[in-house]
């Protein structure tokens, strides 16, 4: 091969190599500035190919915290999970899940996204149930189970309220035909000697969410501070916080006998 036919081979391999990574920059730009939907429609059996549901199939929308995620639960379901299939196995209807909860968040980022992210207001359209919780980030973000201060949680709950009530105005604007199910807080302190105090922080939390939602004839409080009163580390996972599976599997149930 001859001196010139090499660098015309090299400067074309050049180009290719530029334009391939001017293409791959420009898609991780638009994807960062614009972002797609946040997770796909899911069954029991895995995620469909068309990344739709089938018509007559529910639709869940599940929003929150690390509690919608599922953190903690080693099957990978959490409530959401363990919702969509006692659905499916009580109405014989295919159940699918758009998952858009997010480690960590607080009623301040919830309330952002219900505000600004269309593709999200576009997933509550289409929902026959939106499952919810938040909450839990705003009054128990702490470094470790050992730092609960009830007293810092008391002084954050009247703004957490004040948010949740947007939460869930917009949820319903959106959908007022949705069902709304929202799952009440759970004292995952009760082995700390301020378990009392805690106990008082979750009770008043609950107290004044579920007055929000008696207002919204499609909206239930879904109790969850039962389930973990009695033996309630059992159903903790090892982070002294989240439900494990088997906590997940009894919220889940419990989500799914309300909505009958």
């Amino acid at each position: 091969m001859s001196s010139q036919a090499s660098w015309r081979l090299f400067a074309v391999f050049s180009l290719a190599s530029t334009l391939a990574l001017a293409v791959g920059l420009y898609l991780g730009i638009t994807d960062i500035l614009s972002p797609s939907a946040t997770g796909e429609w899911k069954t029991d059996k895995g995620t469909e190919e068309t990344g739709k549901p089938k018509v007559n199939a529910v639709q869940i929308v599940a929003l929150g915290d690390s509690l919608t995620r599922g953190t903690g639960d080693g099957a990978g379901l959490g409530y959401v999970g363990n919702l969509r299939a006692r659905l499916s196995e009580a109405t014989g209807q295919q159940a699918y899940v758009l998952n858009h909860g997010v480690n960590g968040y607080k009623t301040a980022d919830l309330l952002r996204d219900l505000q600004q992210k269309e593709d999200i207001r576009r997933t509550l359209r289409q929902a026959d149930i939106v499952t919810l919780s938040i909450g839990g980030n705003d009054l128990f973000n702490t470094g470790g189970a050992e730092e609960v201060n009830p007293e810092i949680s008391q002084k954050r709950l009247p703004g957490a309220v004040e948010r949740y009530k947007e939460i869930v105005k917009i949820i319903d604007s959106l959908n007022p035909k949705a069902k709304i199910l929202y799952m009440g807080l759970y004292n995952a302190f009760a082995d700390l000697s301020n378990a009392q105090e805690s106990y008082k922080v979750v009770e008043r939390w609950n107290s004044e969410t579920s007055a929000v939602l008696y207002r919204y004839p499609h909206a239930i409080f879904v109790p969850t501070d039962d389930l973990f009163r009695v033996d309630g580390k059992k159903y903790l996972s090892s982070d002294h916080f989240h439900p494990n599976q088997a906590g997940y599997r009894r919220i889940g149930e419990r989500m799914a006998e309300v909505i009958r």
